[in-house]
């Protein structure tokens, strides 16, 4: 990932759809676009979850458009887009409660 800008922060996943037997040739495109991760992909739907990182809205918007004008892309989906201001910086982790391992994924109500 590209080095941070100290004065905001834009990340955007992106779902990149390409064609399946060139999904090689696609990630290889990607590495070599600034601020682009390749966080996972599907060998088998030629589905890429991309990560991208750039110091402003309109770098962004450049960057969503190089991925899309990729030889072999099929198509490209924003799915989330993370925007802090300047000055707003990282408050670090949210503190949560750990869950018991064996916790259910959704407790059950009581009736009242």
């Amino acid at each position: 990932m590209s080095a941070r800008n100290p004065a905001s922060m834009n990340l955007s996943g992106i779902l990149v759809t390409a064609e399946a037997a060139q999904i090689d040739a696609v990630r290889a495109a990607l590495a070599q676009l600034p601020g682009v991760t390749v966080d996972r992909f599907d060998r088998g739907t030629g589905r890429l979850v991309v990560i991208q990182e750039a110091a402003d809205v309109q770098a962004e918007m450049a960057g969503f458009l190089r991925i899309r004008a990729l030889p072999h892309v099929l198509a490209t989906d924003l799915v989330v887009h993370h925007f802090e201001p300047p000055g707003q910086g990282d408050p670090g982790p949210a503190p949560t409660a750990a869950a018991p391992p064996d916790a259910p994924m959704h407790p059950r109500r009581t009736p009242p």
